[in-house]
């Protein structure tokens, strides 16, 4: 059985029962119609389409004339109207077309609902449908999208969406006016509201222009949320943006999609402080994610320094507007210790500050304990570090990053017992983690390491080998202030790669400040 409304169809379409248990029945010409618009719904049926779909039922004596008698007929068997539709609407000069939804049985869940929808009638019918369809689109498959005109909240059986968009519609003077909000699913507030005028409610471009405003709008929201109630648990914000990229694209790396998003952000309010803040942490983000492509074209040291010159200038810019905000506070400290330009003490109090004020506590002994970390206080990030796991869900993004992180500043105090059994903690949650955070935690010691790894060195040449280790001083060593932790972050990755490939292997600058990384190294290899 199908259900529409108040009414429940046989499999037949012959027959319905209506919810106070009047019975509907419908003769052949009926039910052939009915199947007909049923099947494309939301979509325009001609009178010669309806003439085809009936064929021989017709019994040649029904012409395109005699279409709107029988659609009128259908209509008195459905309890349906006109001039206030519910299940066929009337597209005037041209056919019509079927717009009640089936009912759901079971609680809706996905992505994001547009529903429910108010004040359609036969002038608008259709476009809230090309809405969803063009939401699709934007998003791709990645998402479900569903349309739902009628759907309520039901506070005792609530559908699990991320997101929900109501529409409002009110037809005037050949013109279409929509008022729309998109709210968080579950809790049901407000993220944003849209106000439009629509002068050709049937074009695809109408509809494909405000979806991409709405997925603009669920992307800033999961990018950079504004003020109100946060997690405790709640991820950083450079882990969230990463996030709201890969969410609406399949490309993994993050900074690409963000940065496009960012251009028609900033095009659209160019005086938000929070776009400064965002497309800061993109530049991060792109430094970050420039092992992606460090075999083929690596970022040279003038762009990588133009970048980290950016970052420091946008988050100083963002500065002002951040306080009363504890997440931008933590992104804004969390950047200016990864550029190392003096600004660790600036970063300290804007973490002491975010933790006066936030629910994020997961987030804030992250931060807490990398300062604790460059400062030299290796126990007590290891203590942060560990209160941040215990809020973090395990297999998460944000749990793997924290792992990451405790086993560098293990790897700075040389504890090589506790970076094996993060590096086995990891490889748990991330077994593809093993040839590339492994390579970054193998131990100097070890003769050789497991067979993926040794191969994964073996294919490099020397030239990414030197890229290699550029990048982990500038990610990872470079923000420890005593240089011995410096050297323990470096000296693991750079024993191996020496012994495949000889001193080359190792970047000149690195080979300048650390001389006896290269000493040991062709010790080493000579043994």
């Amino acid at each position: 059985m199908v259900r529409y409304h108040d009414l429940a169809f046989q499999p037949d379409m012959l027959t319905a029962r209506r919810d106070d248990g009047d019975i509907v029945r419908l003769t052949r010409q009926e039910r052939a119609l009915l199947l007909r618009l049923v099947r494309q719904p939301h979509a325009l049926v001609t009178r010669t389409q309806v003439l085809e779909a009936l064929g021989d039922r017709a019994g040649g004596v029904l012409s395109e004339r005699n279409v709107d008698y029988l659609v009128n007929r259908l209509r008195r068997r459905l309890g349906d109207s006109a001039k206030q539709p519910r299940f066929i609407a009337t597209q005037y000069g041209e056919g019509y077309c079927w717009i009640a939804e089936p009912a759901n049985t079971e609680p809706l869940s996905g992505f994001l609902l547009v529903g429910p929808v108010f004040g359609v009638d036969q002038d608008s019918f259709g476009f809230p449908h090309r809405l969803t369809e063009a939401i699709k689109a934007a998003i791709g498959c990645r998402k479900s999208v569903l349309y739902q005109s009628d759907w309520r909240q039901d506070p005792k059986a609530p559908g699990a969406f991320d997101f929900t968009l109501d529409v409002s519609t009110h037809f005037e003077a050949d013109r279409l006016h929509l008022a729309l909000a998109l709210r968080a699913g579950r809790s049901g507030q407000i993220i944003e509201s849209f106000r439009r005028t629509v002068s050709r409610p049937h074009s695809a471009k109408a509809a494909g222009d405000l979806a991409r405003t709405i997925t603009n709008s669920v992307w800033r929201h999961e990018a950079m949320p504004g003020p109100g109630a946060i997690d405790p648990a709640d991820r950083p914000a450079h882990l969230r943006l990463h996030d709201a990229a890969v969410m609406l694209t399949d490309d993994t790396i993050s900074w690409r999609e963000n940065a496009a998003r960012l251009r028609d952000a900033h095009a659209a309010d160019k005086s938000d402080p929070r776009l400064s803040l965002m497309l800061a942490l993109n530049h991060y983000a792109r430094l970050l994610q420039s092992l992606e492509t460090i075999g083929d074209a690596p970022l040279g040291t003038d762009d990588w320094d133009a970048l980290e010159t950016e970052i420091e200038s946008l988050s100083l810019r963002a500065l002002p507007d951040a306080h009363g905000h504890p997440q931008q506070l933590l992104a804004i400290a969390k950047l200016l210790r990864f550029i190392d330009r003096g600004h660790l003490d600036l970063a300290e109090r804007l973490t002491d500050e975010a933790f006066r004020n936030s629910t994020a506590f997961a987030a804030v002994f992250s931060m807490k304990a990398q300062i604790a970390a460059s400062r030299g206080d290796i126990d007590a990030a290891a203590m942060l570090y560990d209160r941040a796991m215990e809020m973090a869900e395990p297999g998460s993004q944000f749990h793997i990053y924290l792992l990451i992180l405790k086993s560098v500043a293990m790897m700075a105090d040389d504890r090589r017992g506790a970076v094996d059994q993060l590096a086995v903690e990891l490889h748990d949650f991330d077994p593809n983690a093993n040839i590339g955070y492994g390579l970054f935690m193998a131990s100097p010691n070890a003769g050789s390491l497991n067979a993926p790894q040794e191969d994964a060195l073996a294919a490099i040449s020397p030239e990414v080998a030197r890229n290699l280790t550029s990048y982990l001083f500038r990610i990872s060593a470079r923000p420890f202030q005593r240089r011995t932790h410096q050297r323990n972050v470096m000296k693991g990755l750079t024993t191996h790669l020496v012994r495949h490939h000889g001193a080359g292997a190792i970047a000149p600058d690195i080979a300048r400040r650390f001389p006896e990384l290269v000493r040991a190294s062709r010790k080493g290899r000579a043994r």
